[in-house]
């Protein structure tokens, strides 16, 4: 019988029945303060380990979000150490994916002075990634940071593209990074999953990758009204679970109405109760997200390999950590409890 790695899922499926509640943001969203939100953290099975040791009264608003990021990254470190799964295929995705961010976050910064990346870098990360920390920060052009991703699948990515500081395209480079990141991860899957697994895996990845395209389209055809082609080159190069055809005619849809009608039609369309009732505004994008999050709990919950498992609940725990943010940030700005409400990403009850 295949080793599913059972004792991580379990672990996996107790952590995620500590998750904040419903309930737990709306006792959130109607605080008035980060000492008032880091008390009420403190009180939680979730948080209460990682925020003991803070004192609420003189916690920064910066030292909160960063604390709440680490706990992200270090809960699925502890996921993969209690099988000993961290250097198998696969299972270090999220730190692929930390990988990402920093080079995205690099290249925004390419044209402002080493210090502004320096300081927004995530030095207690570092020691996990494939990146020179040095080169990274000290790097002036694309070329500095293809050499700081060396021996990493993203040099050659980095290298592939012009750099013309003039003309640099950081979309493009994101987007190719992103697809490089995915494509990495499906490969590593086939190399530990067969049959069903393998599938369930294969099918949660794709339904992200449609979701995120969707999410993405929605947004460009409500603002910009881009060309089909133009719109076309700014999606995830990755195939999903939704027909090329189908793609094709989301893309060439003439207006945000037909392009609502032909979402409709897919399979996510058919997820979604009332879309048809839906207005043409941020709505739609806020039901495709919480969509995100109702697959990933799906997954979650049949999952029948720890890489599903893992997977899933990384996703919903990044939106966790999101939702936080959003709150801490907009307390910090004093937005009204509806503005911040419509802002959360809550799985569907």
């Amino acid at each position: 019988m295949p080793n599913n790695h059972q004792a991580t899922i379990a672990a996996i499926r107790t952590a995620y029945g500590h998750r904040l509640m419903p309930a737990d943001y709306r006792e959130l969203l109607n605080m008035h303060s980060i000492p008032e939100i880091v008390s009420y953290l403190k009180e939680t099975d979730g948080y209460r380990d990682l925020l003991s040791a803070l004192e609420p009264s003189i916690t920064h608003r910066g030292h909160l979000e960063m604390l709440l990021k680490r706990s992200l990254f270090q809960q699925c470190l502890h996921f993969c150490s209690i099988e000993h799964l961290q250097d198998k295929p696969f299972f270090r995705f999220f730190i692929y994916d930390c990988e990402v961010r920093e080079l995205v976050k690099k290249l925004l910064l390419l044209s402002d002075e080493p210090q502004a990346y320096i300081s927004s870098m995530d030095t207690w990360l570092m020691p996990y990634l494939h990146l020179s920390a040095e080169k990274l920060a000290k790097a002036e052009d694309l070329s500095g940071v293809a050499e700081a991703a060396e021996g990493t699948p993203y040099a050659a990515i980095l290298r592939s593209i012009p750099d013309d500081p003039l003309k640099r395209n950081y979309t493009a480079h994101e987007i190719a990074l992103r697809a490089c990141y995915l494509e990495r991860i499906l490969k590593e899957a086939e190399e530990i999953l067969d049959g069903e697994n393998l599938e369930a895996l294969k099918d949660l990845i794709g339904e992200q990758i449609d979701l995120i395209n969707l999410i993405n389209a929605y947004r460009l055809k409500r603002v910009f009204h881009p060309e089909p082609e133009s719109l076309k080159r700014m999606m995830l190069p990755v195939r999903g679970r939704l027909p090329q055809r189908i793609c094709e005619q989301l893309y060439a849809a003439p207006d945000l109405s037909s392009f609502i009608d032909i979402v409709k039609t897919t399979r996510y369309g058919r997820m979604l109760s009332g879309l048809s009732d839906q207005p043409g505004s941020v709505r739609l994008e806020h039901a495709l997200q919480s969509l995100r999050c109702r697959n990933a709990r799906n997954a979650l919950h049949f999952s029948g390999h720890a890489a599903v498992s893992i997977y899933a609940v990384h996703f919903l725990y990044q939106t966790e950590v999101q939702n936080l943010i959003t709150i801490i940030e907009g307390i910090r700005y004093e937005k009204p409890v509806s503005y911040m409400q419509e802002l959360l990403i809550l799985e569907p009850v």
